[in-house]
């Protein structure tokens, strides 16, 4: 793992090894949509911080490829952001507690205005 590519593109196998069974029960079209704009900001940002000297790549550690100023390994981060956030929601939501009775939603609830001395 000595370059930017092998570290990225391992990642990238991770996150669809671990988020590929709750990405499929989600509609495709918000996720790719999604995607779209996450790459088009990454594209955005990262050439003006790459081009303004705030980040720098060794480029023997890269492919070479560059869009037009970031290297092509920056964008597996937003790819990699797509794939893992809605499968962390989804898992969260499973592991969320099923009942959410507060005082706004449950009129049995106690006021807690009302023990106020």
């Amino acid at each position: 793992m000595s370059n930017y590519i092998t570290l990225s593109g391992l990642m990238l196998v991770l996150i669809l090894l671990f988020t590929f069974r709750p990405l499929r029960r989600l509609p495709a079209r918000p996720l790719l949509l999604t995607g779209a704009v996450l790459l088009a900001l990454t594209f955005v940002f990262d050439n003006l911080i790459v081009g303004a000297g705030i980040v720098g790549y060794d480029d023997s550690l890269t492919l070479g490829i560059r869009v037009p100023i970031a290297p092509i390994e920056d964008f597996a981060y937003a790819i990699g952001a797509v794939l893992l956030i809605p499968a962390l929601w989804q898992w969260n939501s499973r592991l969320a507690p099923r009942d959410h009775h507060t005082a706004a939603t449950d009129p049995a609830a106690p006021d807690p205005e009302a023990e106020r001395p």
